[in-house]
């Protein structure tokens, strides 16, 4: 395939496919995208694009670079599902190519290839490029940073330097200090482990911070002039500091939390991990002494003390780590390229193990999505049990056949079996598991109701309906969250308009409400 195509045009248009079919096919999700659709909904009804608002309400979240562009989108594709996706999406294509990029710079094109393969078809990853979040926005900017650096530094190119502070100040937009924060510490450990700190002179640090300042920083500074401290504390609270001293937004986790976030979230490839770290970690020191550019060090520089620091937070959740995806994707992918070249040797013991590895993953994969279906999802579970069934079908099978291949010696097969897996995987879930899916959610079908019922004056409440922001995102009025039973017997009795509630709700209020529509778990009434 390298000889007699472009790599970076076959991962180009393998990557659009996997995030681009059926895009904007289903409504958003709670709770992550339908919040911030929402915010993104309140810039075109406020007006404003400095501060961001949920259910008209002035809220501290998170920095905009990902409202702002989405809201373009808006301008361009009209308001929809697949605006609001349409950056996340996009932003996967472009980290793979930047993937693919690293890990050419890195070692040589055949890895870089790998390694954007790699990335796409990792499910964490491939379902970060499908959903408004803005994980995979902060993903590219950190590996174009590192990109930047690693061109300049190995290449005594100090324009590309500009680039690092570039990328960071972008990735600051999206999750405040974090975005220089992590790649800044990874290239400062790096040239202290060389003993070349002094070059840190390349870098330009005077001009690069005015860079990352006039881009960075006048949001933040048009933020505190009018909010002055709330801004404050949300900045140095809630952005940084809140999610290492407590749980925030209902997301603990033990301390082995990201050991199975990656097994789960890097599959189908995470069998390699362990094997390819040791080999990173091998190939690290024995370059250290070595005028080399040492990319194993610099991987290592950066993903060790971020996984550490994660998981001391006390706030977790598995898309945290997604900015470590295409480092780990450009080690997998070393490790298989070096096993093209020495396959008869050394490396083929630990690339039986991990193969064999695959079939413990797999299993607890499905496992997973055992419990998960026992619990809070266990109506849709059963109702889609032979979608589900497929898909675990079509997961043991190309997970069986790569196996076999590589025992068999069939070693491209066994590698190609796997993202030729995720593709068939994502096919399902677009056109027969996600359809159905949208019976469940019901909030867009609620609020387009509604829309069509309600008369001026009237209002939209809401009671125990658990989190669900899709609720604000999919209607078209404030609403009014009420607190108590009493208030929603007065709601009611009073004829003030259209209030979504739980069916046990429903049952102490049914002798004088009307249902004006059922979905899920919710109910319409008046």
């Amino acid at each position: 395939m390298l000889k007699r195509l472009n790599p970076m045009i076959v991962l180009l248009l393998l990557s659009a496919v996997l995030f681009f079919f059926k895009l904007g096919s289903f409504s958003l999700y709670n709770a992550a995208e339908t919040t911030y659709g929402e915010f993104i909904k309140q810039i075109g009804l406020t007006g404003d694009w400095i501060t961001m608002h949920f259910n008209g309400a002035i809220i501290f979240d998170k920095p905009p670079l990902y409202f702002w562009l989405a809201k373009i989108a808006i301008y361009i594709f009209g308001f929809n599902e697949f605006s609001i996706r349409f950056w996340a999406a996009l932003c996967g294509v472009m980290t793979v190519i930047a993937t693919f990029w690293m890990g050419k710079k890195f070692y040589n094109e055949k890895v870089g290839f790998y390694a954007g393969i790699i990335a796409m078809t990792a499910f964490q990853f491939l379902i970060q490029s499908r959903i408004a979040e803005l994980d995979i926005v902060l993903t590219l900017c950190l590996t174009l940073s590192f990109l930047c650096f690693h061109v300049g530094y190995t290449e005594n190119k100090p324009k590309y330097y500009y680039g690092f502070y570039i990328a960071a100040a972008f990735a600051s937009l999206i999750k405040g200090i974090i975005g220089l924060a992590l790649p800044g510490f990874a290239i400062f450990l790096f040239l202290l482990i060389r003993k070349e700190l002094p070059r840190y002179k390349e870098m330009k640090i005077f001009p690069g911070i005015i860079i990352y300042l006039l881009i960075a920083a006048p949001w933040y500074i048009a933020e505190w002039f009018i909010h002055g401290a709330k801004f404050t504390e949300f900045v140095l609270g809630f952005l940084f500091l809140s999610r290492f001293q407590g749980v925030v937004s209902g997301h603990p986790g033990p301390w082995y939390y990201y050991f199975l976030a990656l097994i789960l979230g890097f599959a189908p490839w995470s069998h390699f991990i362990f094997y390819a770290f040791m080999r990173t970690w091998k190939e690290a020191r024995s370059n250290l002494s070595l005028q080399t550019p040492n990319p194993q060090l610099l991987t290592l520089c950066y993903i060790i003390p971020v996984f550490i620091v994660f998981s001391i937070a006390k706030t977790k959740l598995p898309n945290y780590v997604l900015p470590l995806y295409p480092f780990l994707a450009i080690m997998v992918a070393k490790l298989w390229d070096d096993f093209g070249r020495e396959e008869s040797s050394k490396l083929w013991k630990g690339m039986a193990i991990a193969n064999a590895l695959l079939a413990v993953i797999v299993a607890l994969i499905i496992i997973a999505f055992i419990i998960l279906g026992s619990g809070q999802y266990a109506g849709p579970y059963a109702d889609q049990m032979w979608q589900l069934q497929l898909l675990a079908g079509v997961l043991i099978g190309g997970s069986s056949l790569s196996i076999v291949a590589f025992f068999i010696k069939q070693y491209k097969l066994s590698f190609y079996t796997l993202p030729l897996t995720v593709f068939i995987i994502t096919l399902i879930l677009a056109t027969l598991t996600l359809p159905t899916v949208e019976q469940y959610k019901g909030e867009k079908e609620m609020g387009q109701i509604i829309a069509k019922n309600i008369r001026a004056g009237q209002k939209i409440a809401v009671f125990d309906a658990g989190n669900r922001p899709g609720i604000v995102f999919y209607n078209q009025q404030p609403i009014i969250f009420l607190s108590d039973h009493n208030q929603v017997v007065s709601f009611l009795y009073e004829r003030k308009g259209y209030c979504i509630t739980s069916p046990a709700e429903y049952k102490r209020v049914k002798s004088f409400a009307r249902v004006l529509d059922k979905r899920g778990e919710l109910l319409v009434l008046y």
